[in-house]
């Protein structure tokens, strides 16, 4: 069940990774204009380097996530507590009747 929370904070995250993004492909445009024609079009090894990565960034936190529920379902409580509540003697009823108070409590 996944739900989508963003604290404040994590809205400030992901806009300071947004404006990063914008200037590296800023600069990297004005690299490609100065730089012309000495650089091909295409750079097929820099797409598979990044693709790479990528993959590799999403097992990783696949693994995290798969790890995360692991974590949570082994420290999920089981209601021992509550079954060995229930499995020890039961008081025995008391025979004597209590006495009655004679003052009203208020």
């Amino acid at each position: 069940m996944a739900t989508t929370h963003e604290t404040e904070q994590e809205k400030e995250v992901f806009e300071v990774v947004r404006k990063s993004e914008e200037a590296v492909l800023e600069a990297a445009r004005r690299w490609a204009r100065a730089v012309g024609d000495a650089v091909p079009v295409e750079i097929p090894l820099a797409r598979e380097v990044v693709k790479g990565a990528l993959d590799f960034t999403e097992q990783i936190l696949k693994a995290q996530l798969d790890f995360s529920h692991s974590m949570l379902r082994a420290t999920k409580p089981t209601g021992r507590r509550q079954q060995h509540r229930a499995t020890r003697a039961t008081p025995t009823p008391r025979t004597t009747p209590r006495p009655t108070p004679t003052h009203k409590v208020a």
